[in-house]
């Protein structure tokens, strides 16, 4: 009962949160009209850029409020949300100077979430783009299931650290938020909605690839979808809202995110 309060505590900030955020939002879109030379500008990269940041972190909450909930899986095609996500984070991470390469089939039939999916992939990306200057997001179909892979050149994890962070008593356990952060704790539990897995392969010193694995589920009936480019308050890009806290003022900046 404490920790149902919490949540809805919670979700309550958030959304009040929400509401402030978009008044910011219409603020800075309105002062963009006036924002002529390069101080104006700069000024409002970074007052954007903190919008953006301050989104995610809103989502992140809001997101956590849900993950107890069933999830809404529907006929997709992972491959085509998959490139379509990967080259929206390509473009973006490129001015973080981070190399980011995708490489997934022309198809992959699945019956899945698509948001939470995106969202898998945002963490995990962003995770590998925080450790290393190159990631790379691979989808493959492997049996019955789907096999998402992110490998970093970072510095890599020893394994007790690993095992810390993806072990636990089942896949639906989540990490400790506080001490390790929210990212893979989000990841895999999405990963375990889905009826699967998260895990590493790693070596320290050699980089890092996280593998999220589920199965396919496939049904027939419903047409095959991939969910359209979504955007979050205020006109800003899923992936640039997820990205915020590693790029760098300038990607935010009038004309830059149109």
């Amino acid at each position: 009962m404490e920790l149902e309060h919490g949540e809805q505590e919670a979700a309550r900030a958030a959304a009040q949160l929400r509401v402030q955020l978009a008044q910011m939002t219409a603020a800075s879109q309105l002062l963009e009209h006036c924002a002529w030379d390069p101080k104006s500008k700069s000024y409002l990269a970074a007052m954007n850029q903190g919008i953006c940041r301050m989104l995610r972190i809103v989502g992140r909450i809001e997101l956590c409020t849900r993950l107890d909930q069933e999830i809404s899986p529907g006929p997709l095609d992972l491959a085509a949300l998959t490139r379509d996500l990967g080259a929206r984070m390509e473009g973006l991470l490129e001015r973080a100077g981070v190399q980011l390469t995708v490489d997934c089939p022309e198809y992959l039939a699945a019956r899945a979430d698509g948001a939470l999916v995106r969202q898998l992939l945002l963490e995990l990306v962003a995770n590998g783009a925080a450790a290393g200057k190159a990631v790379k997001l691979t989808l493959k179909r492997d049996g019955d299931n789907a096999v998402f892979t992110v490998e970093d050149n970072g510095p890599g994890l020893p394994p007790q650290r690993a095992a810390a962070l993806f072990g636990g008593g089942g896949e639906a356990d989540l990490p400790d938020w506080k001490q390790d952060g929210i990212g893979i704790a989000v990841s895999r539990r999405i990963a375990a909605l889905h009826g699967g897995r998260l895990f590493p392969v790693c070596e320290a010193g050699r980089g890092l690839q996280v593998l999220a694995s589920f199965p396919l589920n496939q049904g027939g009936g419903d047409e095959l979808r991939c969910p359209p480019v979504a955007f979050d308050q205020g006109g800003f890009d899923e992936a640039m809202v997820g990205l915020s806290h590693l790029l760098p003022a300038g990607v935010f900046a009038p004309g830059e995110y149109e």
